[in-house]
Formats: C-alpha cells, sequence, structure tokens
C-alpha cells in the first residue's frame, strides 16, 4: 500500500504562488548531509537531500504524517525496479528509506530516524538545524524535481548571483575541501588549479596578481562559475532517480553518472590585474538528443569579477539582443555596462578582418568545413599572453564542433583601427 501512494506523491505537480523553500544541515548517522525542504505551512513537506561526500541529490516525497513529518526517500533506479511505460515514465519508482522527523520547539531544529525500506527495525539518528531559507519563484512545482529545476532557473536563466541568499541549498553543497595543485605564474601574476574531489575536473584560482592589487573579486567569480559546472555535473548524478526524470537512456544504473563533466578540460590563457580569460571544452552528456560539445570562451574584469564587455575592446564586438527579449531595439551603451543582459557577436569590421587575413594550415579542412562562412557566424574571440587577441570559432553544434580552430592571433598594438577608446583601460601596454 505504501508504494502505492508514494507513486501517487511521486506525479503530483502543484505549482505554487510563494512558498520557501528550507535548507538544512546535519547529519544521517555518522554522515554529513543537506536537506531542502518545502515550508510545512504549504501542508506536506517535499524535498531532496545530499551527501556531501557525494554532491549528488536523492528525492524525498511527503507521507501525510499527521503528528510528525513523514517522508519516503526513492532509491536509485535500475532495470529491475524501475519498469517505464510507453511514454518513458516510470510506473513504481522504489522507495529505499523512510523518515520520520519532528520539529524543535523554536522550530529551527528537526530531529528523528531514518530507516532502510526493508528493514524497517534497523534505524539511524538524523539530527538537522536550518541554515538558509529561499522563496519559490512563482509557478515553481512541489516536487524534488521542481526544487532543482527552480534553484537551476534561478542561477542559469535569471543570471542571480550564487549566494546563500539565493541558493542556500546548493551553495552550502560547495562548502567542501578542494584540492590543490602547484602555484603557476603567467606574465607576472600567479595562479593555481584546484578540484572539488566529487567532480574530479580543475578550476583555476589567482594566487597574486603582478601588481600586488587584491584578487578577491576575480577569485569570488571564478568560484561561482567553478560552483555552476558542479551543479550541473551533479544533476547527472540525480538522473538515476524517478523523482528527477530517470529515463533508463545512457545513464548507468549503479546511481547516475558525472556526464563526463569530470573530464572537463579548463585552461586559463591570459591573467593581468585587470583581466582574465579561459576556456571551457569537452563533450558532456547526461540525457537527451545529443551531447554538449562545446569549446567556450570566457573573460572577466579583474577588478571587479564581472564579465567584460569585449566591446570596450575591440569597436565592433556588438550586443544583438538581450537575453530574454528577441523584439526590443539595443542600446548599445547600456549594453557595454550591463554585458552580462546582452548577446555578443563580432561585427562585420571584425569579421572583414579575420576573413582577409585568415591564412588556413589545411586547405581541404578549411574547405569540407566551410571555415570562411562559419567565421560569418561563428566568430568568436578570446586573449593570450603578450597582450595578443585570438581569433576563434565557437558555438558550433553537435558534429560541426569537430571544425572548431583557431584562425588568427595578432597582437592588439597592431590593429589599432579595430579597437575601442577604452582598449587601455584593460591593456595599459596599448599606451606605450
Amino acid at each position: 500500500m505504501r508504494q502505492l501512494i508514494v507513486t501517487a506523491i511521486l506525479l503530483s505537480t502543484t505549482p505554487v504562488l510563494a512558498f520557501d523553500a528550507i535548507t538544512y544541515k546535519g547529519t544521517l548517522g555518522r554522515s554529513d548531509i543537506l536537506v531542502e525542504l518545502t515550508d510545512p505551512a504549504e501542508g506536506g513537506m517535499r524535498g531532496r537531500y545530499s551527501y556531501m561526500r557525494v554532491g549528488g541529490d536523492i528525492p524525498l516525497h511527503n507521507l501525510d504524517g499527521i503528528d510528525s513529518i513523514e517522508l519516503a526517500e526513492e532509491a536509485p533506479c535500475s532495470e529491475e525496479t524501475c519498469i517505464l511505460d510507453a511514454d518513458g515514465a516510470v510506473t513504481e519508482p522504489p522507495i529505499g528509506g523512510l523518515w520520520l522527523l519532528n520539529f524543535s520547539a523554536d522550530g529551527s531544529q528537526l530531529s528523528g530516524t531514518w530507516a532502510p525500506a526493508d528493514k524497517p527495525g534497523k534505524t539511524l539518528y538524523v539530527a538537522l538545524t536550518e541554515i538558509g531559507r529561499r522563496t519559490l519563484p512563482k509557478g515553481s512545482v512541489l516536487s524534488p524535481m521542481g526544487l532543482a529545476n527552480s534553484a537551476f532557473s534561478q542561477i542559469y536563466g535569471d543570471g542571480e548571483p550564487f549566494t546563500a541568499a539565493t541558493a542556500s541549498y546548493d551553495f552550502a553543497k560547495m562548502d567542501v575541501a578542494l584540492t590543490e595543485g602547484p602555484v603557476q605564474t603567467l606574465d607576472g601574476s600567479s595562479f593555481r588549479f584546484v578540484g572539488d574531489p566529487r567532480s574530479v575536473f580543475a578550476f583555476p584560482r589567482i594566487v597574486a596578481l603582478a601588481d600586488g592589487s587584491s584578487p578577491e573579486a576575480a577569485n569570488r567569480a571564478l568560484a561561482e562559475r567553478h560552483a555552476t559546472i558542479n551543479l550541473a555535473a551533479f544533476s547527472c548524478l540525480n538522473t538515476a532517480y524517478s523523482g528527477f526524470s530517470y529515463s533508463g537512456h545512457g545513464i548507468s544504473m549503479d546511481g547516475g553518472s558525472l556526464g563526463d563533466f569530470d573530464g572537463e578540460n579548463i585552461a586559463l590563457g591570459y591573467l593581468s590585474p585587470t583581466v582574465l580569460g579561459w576556456t571551457e571544452s569537452g563533450s558532456t552528456w547526461c540525457g537527451g538528443a545529443h551531447p554538449n560539445n562545446h569549446f567556450n570562451s570566457f573573460v572577466i574584469d579583474v577588478r571587479t569579477g564581472k564579465q567584460l564587455a569585449l566591446g570596450k575592446v575591440l569597436k565592433d564586438w556588438v550586443a544583438t539582443r538581450k537575453i530574454g527579449d528577441y523584439d526590443a531595439v539595443v542600446d548599445q551603451a547600456a549594453a557595454l555596462e550591463a554585458p552580462e543582459q546582452y548577446v555578443w557577436a563580432a561585427g562585420q569590421s571584425l569579421i572583414d578582418y579575420v576573413l582577409d587575413n585568415y591564412a588556413p594550415g589545411d586547405a581541404g579542412f578549411a574547405e569540407e568545413c566551410g571555415i570562411e562562412e562559419l567565421i560569418t557566424t561563428n566568430l568568436g574571440l578570446r586573449f593570450a599572453s603578450d597582450d595578443k587577441v585570438v581569433f576563434t570559432l565557437e558555438g558550433l553544434p553537435h558534429v560541426i564542433h569537430a571544425c572548431t580552430e583557431d584562425l588568427l592571433t595578432v597582437s592588439l598594438s597592431d590593429i589599432p583601427d579595430l579597437l575601442a577608446p577604452t582598449a587601455s583601460d584593460y591593456f595599459p601596454s596599448l599606451l606605450e
């Protein structure tokens, strides 16, 4: 009977107007865990939890306890335990554990027991303390998947800063000891790569800048980007569960996978007291029609930790539209002050410059890929040592991603006609 009740709950998709999701930190037995639950004022708590040593989430579903909080914890799917219907939905999700919790007198703590579903006489003690909460966006669904989706939409879609206030549960999940690589130097500044042992791939942090200024703002931005990639990796682990859209396709049956995020390649290419640039490349996939084959460049203003508006360096790098608004006329001056709110691309003078100066190393490859046409649609850039700009191809989808290549490298000082008046604010060598 309990299996039937839980199945009905798993299919519940109740949208909310405005409710809080509450984050708790504590222990289950000897293991450190994080738990996010919907506000009990909504009536019936739903949620997700994570072992800090793992990073992925496990769905929790309300069992309508009368005098206490009763939750059912899902078990990972396997071919035997999760049978899919004709639409690819799990018909009877397996239950791995049962929670029985009670609030403290002041409501800030939860305590109780966890028991395996197949051995209810064996229990572990649960102790949780509230550490934060967030208001769910309007239209969020009260379910484990709804909680995860709402956090992703706030961080990725809405562009909110990744902080304890905006994403208390996911932010707290990043509080683990990082591995540290050796200190390296680049043009007088120093950095090292650090790694989250759960997701493996390494990401840079600045150790010292050449002029002795503080790298705090830039390191904060690097940590935020590192964390958002971690969350994407952990979301692949989540797909082992019916409550997180298990489909049986492409995911191992032993608890999901990291979706090859553990093979993500991060390379730091430029570091000065004013500009930081790095690339992210790889092929990640945890469901869907195609893997995410990608090679992307990122450039930030070291002094602010914000995305650098490349139009302040190259005058014909322009905003083509505002994110989320396809019809608005773009105010280029406004876009330069809030570059993260816009989609950017090379203007015609930059495209013409690269077309005029591109010399293919392999004429056959260039012709087969249609490199000249791709330059007009997918021209990207990044910066390299000695204040050079590297023109490259970026954002090529699916199979054509194999045509990604660097096209042309040139010193900024050699292209004065292409530079914006503010270029020297970021590359002081241009004043020499």
